[in-house]
């Protein structure tokens, strides 16, 4: 039996959640400073795409192995060693990234860092953080991700413009190489006490694994149209005719309303005890709507139905990793490692796909593309939902 501590150990809880929100950045700064970026290396819609997809791609393909390192090292090590990729890629970016081929290069090791960047955060709290506090704690570890999408925008008028986009991931490097040079440091003191728990190295997850990769596929959508998203919002709002900063700004105020949503979907988890699939579904439709309404074009449907799709959009996430985890309680990093592997891959192919269509057709095409993509992975929870609901009704 697991013996939870009782307070929050938030010195190991919240390097975790900075860790990966370092580890996520440079998916988001080169999203958010993608007109800087283009301009300077002289990448397509196409090529930004597909870094992007590299990031993310990479990360989907090393998630479970991932999941099953951070298991076996411990969540202490894994924050660490997550943090250690993410300075050496920040750094790598400010410094070799000149070309496609070498920005392709750099944005693959990040993957690799985002993805145990991941099942780490979610396995330090997990084992140092009590379950009754675990729905508020996992909103605001998925708070780390628009965090690092709110970070790109405020990194557009204030350094991009100013000093150059270059020095934006010289900072991260700098901030990331502090965390994985203090983490054995702030972590030593949450190993010893009667509450420690011991993971077993060769645990695994409990929940049957077609279910872990049908879940993974309908995050995998879901995800991959909410960075989507998140990648071409300022793309879109300059090609538009809005200014870069304004833009910037409205990556901003959507990052925000991400973060707010996913805090408040955790503190109603903790109220009510339950993970509910249906939010999860209701949400992913919300986001389908406020999609459809940027699809219709104009400055006003950019602004309302981002809104819309960044607080609904990316609401849900901690919902339902906390069910996961919930579910996993003897290997939540093995178990989450494989859902994650689906939300990377669809935060490889969603930004990827949306980068060509729009090169290629037209962004109007590309917004609706995202808002197919996000109604059917609503379906699908739909469908997941009334599969387990069936299999835990008596005969």
């Amino acid at each position: 039996m697991i013996n939870y501590p009782d307070p929050v150990r938030w010195p190991a809880v919240s390097t975790a959640l900075i860790t990966l929100t370092l580890a996520m950045l440079p998916g988001f700064l080169g999203g958010a400073l993608a007109v800087q970026i283009r301009a300077d290396i002289g990448l397509s819609l196409s090529g930004l795409g597909a870094v992007l997809g590299v990031f993310f791609g990479t990360a989907a393909v090393a998630s479970a192995p991932a999941g099953r390192l951070a298991q076996r090292v411990g969540w202490e090590r894994g924050i660490q060693l997550a943090a250690t990729v993410a300075a050496v890629t920040l750094a790598g970016v400010a410094l070799v990234a000149r070309s496609l081929p070498s920005t392709l290069a750099v944005f693959a090791v990040g993957g690799i860092g985002a993805a145990l960047a991941q099942p780490s955060a979610d396995l330090t709290i997990a084992r140092c953080a009590p379950p009754h506090r675990h729905g508020f704690m996992f909103g605001l570890k998925h708070a780390a991700v628009p965090a690092a999408t709110l970070l790109g925008g405020i990194a557009v008028p204030t350094v991009a413009l100013t000093v150059g986009w270059r020095w934006a991931f010289v900072i991260g490097a700098v901030a990331a190489g502090a965390v994985a040079l203090s983490a054995p440091m702030v972590t030593a003191g949450t190993q010893t006490g009667p509450a420690t728990v011991t993971d077993a190295p060769g645990a695994r997850p409990t929940t049957h694994l077609r279910l872990l990769i049908i879940l993974a596929a309908a995050v995998g959508l879901g995800i991959g149209a909410t960075d989507a998203m998140a990648a071409f919002l300022v793309s879109y709002s300059v090609d538009i005719g809005i200014g870069e900063a304004a833009a910037g700004l409205m990556l901003t105020v959507g990052s925000g309303a991400g973060m707010i949503t996913r805090l408040a979907a955790g503190w109603v988890i903790d109220r009510h005890r339950s993970a509910d699939l249906a939010a999860v579904a209701t949400m992913l439709g919300l986001a389908t709507l406020g999609t459809v309404i940027i699809a219709t074009g104009g400055r006003a449907a950019l602004l309302i139905g981002g809104l819309i799709g960044f607080a609904a959009g990316w609401g849900w996430s901690g919902l339902f990793t906390f069910a996961v985890v919930r579910a996993n309680p003897d290997a939540p990093a093995a178990a989450s490692g494989i859902t994650q592997s689906g939300k990377f891959l669809g935060a490889a192919l969603g930004p990827a796909a949306f980068g060509v269509i729009a090169d290629r057709i037209s962004f109007t095409t590309a917004w609706w593309t995202t808002a197919i993509a996000l109604g059917v992975a609503g379906m699908i929870i739909v469908y997941v939902k009334g599969r387990l609901t069936a299999q835990t009704q008596p005969a």
